[in-house]
This record gives C-alpha cells, sequence and structure tokens, in this order.
C-alpha cells in the first residue's frame, strides 16, 4: 500500500491500538460487552458523516455544515408521522445542501469554509425552528434498525459496513472516484485531461451532506427522539477524523481505512472520558488539540506552509 497515496502512517496505526491497551488496563469496565456495544453505536454516527468529509477533503475543500445538517435531518425524521416521509425529507434535505455549497464553491469560487459555515448557520437556525428543544417522535422499525441485532451481529455494525464498501466502491471501482483524487491532487491537470473539474467538486459535497443525512437519521433512531443541537460536535470532529486517518485536507490523499482508523480513535477517546468520569466539555478540547497534530504532522508543503 503506498503510504503517499492513502495517508495512512505509522502515528495514525498505532493511536487506536496503543488507546485500546491504555483503556484496557486502566478501566475494568472498557471490555465489558455492554461498553462495547456502547462504543460501537458512539462511533458509527462519526465514521459515517467522517467518510462523507473525506470525499470533500480528496478534492481539496471542507464541509463545515454537516453537523448542522445531521441535526436537521433528525429533526425531520422525529417530526413526520410516516417515517417514509421523514426520511425522504432529509434525503431531499442533504441534495439541496449539498448542491447548494458544492455550486457556491465550484462555481461560484465562494470559500469552502465560508460557504459552508454560512450553509451551517442557517441549517441549525431552521432545525430550532422544526423542533425548538429535543423530543419529537421516531419510528420503532427506526429504533429497531439502529439498536437490533441481526445474526447476533449489532446492527451499527451493518450501517458502518454497509457505508465503508459504498463508499470503496466508489472510489475504487468508478471514474468519479478516480476523478475525486485527480482534481484534488491538481484540478488544473484534471481538467486539461478531461475532467469536468467543477462538477467533480458538486459532486462530492452532494454526496458528504447525503451521508451526512444518513449519520443523522441513525443517530435520531438510536436516542428514539429528535434534537436541534444533535449534529453539533460533528463538523470538527469529522475533519479532525479524517485528519488523523492522514487525508491531507489539501487534497488528492486519502484512503478509507484511514478514516476508519480515525473515527475509531476519536471514539475511544470519548469513551474513555466517559468511564474515567471527566467532564464530556473535555471533548471539544482534546479533539481540537487532535485535530491542530494532526495537521502539524502533514508534509508542510502539503498544508501550504
Amino acid at each position: 500500500m503506498n503510504t503517499f497515496r492513502t495517508g495512512i502512517g505509522r502515528m495514525t496505526l498505532a493511536l487506536p491500538v496503543l488507546l485500546v491497551a491504555c483503556l484496557a488496563l486502566a478501566a475494568p469496565n472498557f471490555l465489558a460487552a455492554q461498553n462495547l456495544s456502547n462504543v460501537t453505536g458512539q462511533i458509527t454516527a462519526l465514521l459515517i458523516v467522517s467518510l462523507g468529509q473525506m470525499l470533500v477533503a480528496l478534492v481539496a475543500g471542507i464541509d463545515l455544515s454537516v453537523g448542522a445538517v445531521m441535526s436537521l435531518a433528525g429533526c425531520l425524521v422525529a417530526t413526520q408521522p410516516d417515517p417514509v416521509m421523514g426520511v425522504v425529507l432529509a434525503l431531499l434535505l442533504g441534495l439541496c445542501v449539498g448542491l447548494l455549497n458544492g455550486v457556491g464553491v465550484a462555481f461560484a469560487g465562494i470559500h469552502p469554509l465560508i460557504m459552508t459555515l454560512a450553509s451551517m448557520t442557517f441549517l441549525q437556525g431552521l432545525a430550532y425552528l422544526v423542533l425548538p428543544i429535543p423530543g419529537g417522535e421516531v419510528s420503532p422499525v427506526l429504533g429497531r434498525m439502529a439498536n437490533g441485532h441481526l445474526w447476533g451481529v449489532p446492527l451499527p455494525l451493518l450501517w458502518c459496513a454497509a457505508c465503508i464498501a459504498l463508499a470503496g466502491l466508489l472510489l475504487h471501482r468508478t471514474r468519479l472516484g478516480l476523478h475525486f483524487f485527480a482534481v484534488g491532487a491538481m484540478a488544473r491537470s484534471a481538467h486539461l485531461n478531461g475532467v469536468q473539474a467543477r462538477t467533480v467538486v458538486v459532486a462530492a459535497y452532494i454526496l458528504c451532506s447525503l451521508m451526512a443525512v444518513v449519520a443523522g437519521i441513525y443517530l435520531t433512531a438510536r436516542v428514539s427522539a429528535g434534537d436541534p443541537t444533535m449534529g453539533a460536535a460533528f463538523g470538527l470532529e469529522s475533519v479532525a477524523a479524517v485528519a488523523l486517518g492522514g487525508v491531507q485536507l489539501t487534497g488528492g490523499v486519502g484512503s478509507i481505512l484511514g478514516v476508519v482508523i480515525g473515527a475509531l480513535s476519536l471514539g475511544l477517546i470519548t469513551n474513555g472520558i466517559n468511564l474515567f468520569g471527566i467532564s464530556p466539555f473535555l471533548r471539544g478540547a482534546v479533539t481540537g488539540v487532535l485535530l491542530l497534530v494532526a495537521v502539524c504532522s502533514q508534509r508542510r508543503k502539503a498544508v501550504g506552509l
């Protein structure tokens, strides 16, 4: 495996192993079946949204609106009497937000940070209008899909496996996946070779928003309620997960395995904070420090320094 192509380094691979070893030794309850089930459930939403964030990062972009998309998607699902209609509306939301972000970045020339920050602010306000306080009602079918088991396998693992498989097929078995890498590595050269670079960027943002919707639906089903602030932390955490996984934030380099490792590392840190009874507010501080460390460990030319 080409380390440059995937961005996976020794630190990336070693971090989750070190975390598992430390938690297993220091926290007696870490290896309990119930706790491992909780870890799986906690990591699933982050992994799904991080896979979408990776697609945007591969084309040298960033999407800060994914957390607000998750929150609004959850609110739509929790406030619709028909669960199918709620899911359809949430998916349409993801399609529209991704299209708007992509067009703004690729065709209007708006910086990704500004474009997605504006989208995030608008969507967060809309989520409060749809559901001012946590609540609503989630279909028992969705609840079982997020918390149940199939042939003894926890369904959150199947959500992860399905999203990983789809992302793998997209990146490594389709022309669009190849174009993601090409545009992120050198957009001008890709354009001269016949790649519709701006269209590829729009596609990346659409897929990212749709993945955020899936993560929002899963998280809403898992807790059986909507919450207008449910996805607030996932914007930063998804960026931290892809950076920890070796995805170059300037595009062209990254892998699904790296994103899985990054999401797993953040999930283990969160679980450790819970097990040791540390204030949950420390989670954001740790995420920020890890993001800074991950970016600083990337090649200096790659991060524009």
